[in-house]
């Protein structure tokens, strides 16, 4: 039987045109895992695709594009030149998608779980899920199996992807619009952080106290709310990964001084303020 190969199309932003140390560290991490590295970057400086490069050989292939259409369009350009590279020969390859938003604090966490999940051909995995707006699969990493580019339907979708200016058309159209098709398509959605998605029940005996409490007391819906946000600790204990966002908003709904202390220990809090 063939062996799986496994693809990473990284998507990457950096204001001064490095590449942090924490992405560093991960791709190291899973460098054996995957087949290739697929790195998009909009604004990288050669200086560092150089220095990378050294470390990699010939598993990364770097692609600077134009600052326009955010992480979406960076997995578009990634996706063609995987598409084209195998002619559309998609057996036996899986597709991992994953963008710099996030920042790798323990990268060996993530990698372990993407490592020893068992990827089914009607199935389409992320980390965390939300009820915001609509039911989706967080857009900051996803993965499943290339053979769904079988299905005209989302192979069309994707090469219809474009370049969009406004950060919510981006949201609903794609991010959003993904996990819609993948279901509309009869593939199932997987996530592994379940813990927010648990909490939206339609027992009547558990309902209507959540309902009075949201009303009267103001309890905010964490089913329908970002769980990278309200859950941030959860995220580093289960999956050593958090929203750069996060830390650079310091929203204080979301407790983070506790954050801020783990990130400096770590030496990682300037890597992602200076993003």
């Amino acid at each position: 039987m063939k062996k799986t190969e496994n693809y990473l199309i990284f998507a990457h932003y950096h204001s001064k045109g490095l590449i942090r140390k924490d992405i560093l560290n991960f791709l190291n991490k899973s460098k054996k895992f995957f087949t290739k590295i697929i790195f998009v970057s909009t604004n990288i400086k050669k200086e560092e695709t150089k220095r990378i490069s050294k470390l990699f050989t010939k598993k990364i292939k770097f692609i600077k594009r134009r600052n326009i259409g955010y992480d979406v369009y960076s997995f578009k350009v990634g996706w063609e030149y995987f598409y084209k590279k195998f002619n559309g020969n998609l057996d036996n390859k899986n597709l991992f998608f994953i963008n710099s938003s996030i920042l790798f604090v323990t990268p060996e966490k993530i990698f372990n779980l993407l490592k020893k999940t068992k990827i089914k051909k009607d199935e389409f995995y992320g980390i965390s899920r939300s009820l915001e707006h609509t039911d989706h699969i967080q857009a900051y990493i996803y993965f499943f199996s290339a053979n769904l580019f079988k299905n005209k339907n989302i192979l069309n979708w994707w090469k219809k992807i474009k370049p969009l200016k406004i950060h919510w058309k981006i949201v609903l159209i794609y991010e959003l619009g993904l996990s819609k098709l993948m279901l509309k398509n009869n593939i199932k959605l997987i996530n592994f952080y379940k813990k927010n998605i648990n909490l939206k029940t339609n027992n009547i005996i558990r309902k209507v106290p959540q309902r009075f409490n949201e009303i009267f007391f103001k309890t905010p819906k964490y089913y329908k709310k970002d769980p990278m946000n309200y859950f941030w600790k959860d995220f580093i204990d289960k999956f050593g990964i958090i929203k750069i966002r996060l830390i650079k908003e310091n929203d204080q709904r979301y407790n983070l001084k506790g954050l801020y202390n783990i990130l400096k220990r770590k030496k990682l809090l300037n890597e992602a303020l200076n993003n």
